[in-house]
C-alpha cells in the first residue's frame, strides 16, 4: 500500500472498531442472504486447516480466532487497525488463547517465506492493491499452501448504485472485484476453484423478518445454483468463495 490509502485504511477501521462497527451496523440485515457463502468458506477452511499454520488477514477484533482453534489449526492474525487488534487480545485473554495477533500491512508482511499453511479472509483483499497481495500471500505460504477467501464482486449495477448511495460505510478505496482480478489469481497459484454466491438471493431481502423468507431463500438458492454455473450471469453475483493453492513460487 502507499502511505495514503494505507493511512485512509487504518483511520476507517480504527474508528469503526472504536465505535463497535457501528458504521456498518445498519447493513448487516443484508448480509443474511449470503449464509450458504459463509458456510462453504467455513467449511472449506474446517477441511484443510487441522494440524496446520492458519493466517487470517484482517482479523479485527479476532472473532474467528476461537473457530480456526477449533478446526485445530494453530492461528495467527494480522489487521491493518491498532484498535481492531488492541481488542483481538484482549478477547484472546478472555477466551484463554494465547494466540499471536499483529498489527501489520498484509501486503508487506513480516514473514519469511513459506510461512503457511493456510491463509485466509473475509472482505480484505478487495481494499488491497491485488498484485501485491497475491505475490505477498504465494510467498509466505507453503508450496502446498491453500489461500481462502469470500469477496464482493464488483459488476451488478443494482449492488453497485447502493455502493454509491452510501459511501459512509466504506473506504474510499475498496474496490470489489472483477473478472480480470479473478483472472490475475492464475499468475499466482497453479490451482484456482472460485464459487459464486447471491444473485436472485438478493430478492429475498424484503422479506427477511417474515415467515416466508426461509422457503424464498431456498428457492431463489435453487435457481442461483443454476444461473450461476452461466459465465457472463455469474458475474453479476453478490459475493465469491476462492480457494486458490499450490501457489507458484
Amino acid at each position: 500500500m502507499n502511505k495514503t490509502r494505507l493511512d485512509n485504511e487504518r483511520i476507517f477501521h480504527d474508528n469503526r472498531f472504536a465505535n463497535n462497527d457501528n458504521l456498518r451496523s445498519n447493513i448487516k440485515k443484508y448480509y443474511v442472504i449470503n449464509k450458504i457463502a459463509l458456510e462453504k468458506y467455513y467449511d472449506i477452511i474446517s477441511t484443510i486447516c487441522k494440524n496446520n499454520k492458519l493466517l487470517e488477514y484482517g482479523c479485527g477484533t479476532g472473532d474467528n480466532i476461537k473457530t480456526f482453534e477449533n478446526f485445530g489449526s494453530s492461528v495467527t492474525g494480522i489487521d491493518i487497525s491498532s484498535e481492531g487488534i488492541k481488542k483481538a487480545k484482549e478477547k484472546n485473554t478472555k477466551n484463554k488463547l494465547d494466540k499471536d495477533c499483529f498489527v501489520m500491512d498484509a501486503e508487506s508482511t513480516d514473514f519469511t517465506d513459506n510461512t503457511f499453511d493456510v491463509i485466509v479472509g473475509r472482505g480484505i483483499i478487495h481494499h488491497l492493491n491485488l498484485k501485491r497481495i497475491y505475490l505477498e500471500t504465494s510467498r509466505i505460504l507453503n508450496e502446498d499452501g491453500h489461500a481462502i477467501f469470500m469477496e464482493p464482486l464488483g459488476h451488478n449495477p443494482i449492488i453497485n448504485l447502493y455502493r454509491k448511495l452510501t459511501p459512509d460505510i466504506r473506504t474510499s478505496d475498496e474496490h470489489p472485484l472483477m473478472r480480470k482480478d479473478l483472472k490475475l489469481l492464475k499468475k499466482y497459484f497453479h490451482n484456482v476453484d472460485i464459487q459464486y454466491f447471491s444473485f436472485f438471493t438478493l430478492f429475498a431481502v424484503p422479506f427477511r423478518n417474515l415467515f416466508i423468507f426461509n422457503p424464498l431463500f431456498k428457492i431463489l438458492y435453487l435457481i442461483d445454483k443454476l444461473i450461476l454455473k452461466i459465465p457472463l450471469i455469474r458475474d453479476w453475483a453478490w459475493v465469491v468463495v476462492i480457494k486458490a493453492y499450490n501457489p507458484i513460487k
